[in-house]
């Protein structure tokens, strides 16, 4: 299993350079292409105007600029690049981007950031990439991140499809880890399904793809599953998370709607996770 061809978001977010960097370097590290697209109908951050036409030219020039930059980055660090233009509005650009990402190893996408006027655009489109592309996504933190070798892996490991979806899709990067830790999260509700888990049975399968890993049980105790994972993750000095897409695959709606969600919403690290 390896990566030989990624895609990545551009936008005009702070954490554009670091999703850059991180796609560049991922590339570098795994003799991957990389794809660069941007969205021509994405309103700058910076727009104050009302004016539909004048927004709609200032967002067509900034996705031009970004793709050009992307093109030059790359060029600058000997990798093989190209980057596209995606056209159309908010759906129409979301079935593209998915379109482009099912030639694809990896996806990196921004994480929608709450505090700005894109982020339920972000979010929906977020949603329809992982949704039509059944690729796997790699969500770099708004807040940005200065680790692009991933050295210290957490799977949050539940048992479903969805986790051994992302765990599997995320082999390559856990092969060129330090450490993979298992998670598991031994809440009240659901301990009686998880000792069925196999989780050693997880381990063993790693190990024939050379990845060693350990399993951690926890309590959650006053706390819910997310902030668990979010505190082991920095209590293991954690810097790439594998998690499984949702639980529900037949629900749009769950994609983001459990602990997914909030761990999305709260990320202080990349996040994988697959549909």
């Amino acid at each position: 299993m390896s990566i030989k061809d990624i895609l990545v978001f551009l936008d005009d977010g702070p954490a554009n350079a670091d999703r850059t960097k991180a796609a560049l370097y991922l590339a570098k590290t795994h003799g991957a292409s990389v794809m660069g697209a941007s969205l021509a109908s994405m309103k700058p951050i910076y727009a104050k105007s009302d004016n539909e036409e004048i927004i709609i030219r200032m967002s067509d020039k900034q996705a031009h600029k970004y793709a050009e930059e992307f093109i030059r980055a790359g060029e600058n660090a000997e990798i093989n690049v190209k980057a596209e233009v995606i056209e159309g509005d908010s759906k129409a650009s979301a079935y593209k981007m998915a379109h482009y990402a099912r030639n694809t190893d990896l996806v990196l996408l921004a994480q929608p950031d709450p505090s700005k006027d894109n982020f339920q655009r972000l979010q929906g489109f977020s949603q329809d990439v992982i949704l039509l592309s059944g690729r796997p996504v790699l969500f770099i933190p708004y807040i940005g991140t200065t680790k692009v070798g991933y050295k210290k892996a957490m799977i949050a490991w539940d048992g479903t499809p969805a986790a051994s979806r992302s765990v599997h899709d995320a082999i390559p990067l856990l092969a060129t880890t330090d450490e993979v830790l298992i998670l598991i999260v031994e809440s009240k509700k659901q301990q009686e399904f998880k000792r069925d888990l196999l989780v050693e049975d997880l381990v063993e399968h790693l190990s024939h793809h050379h990845i060693n890993a350990r399993i951690k049980r926890v309590s959650p105790g006053k706390n819910d599953v997310p902030t668990t994972i979010l505190n082991q993750i920095v209590d293991n000095d954690t810097d790439l998370l594998v998690i499984g897409g949702y639980g529900t695959p037949t629900l749009k709606q769950k994609i983001f709607g459990s602990v997914s969600a909030i761990l999305l919403s709260s990320m202080s690290v990349p996040v994988l996770m697959s549909h």
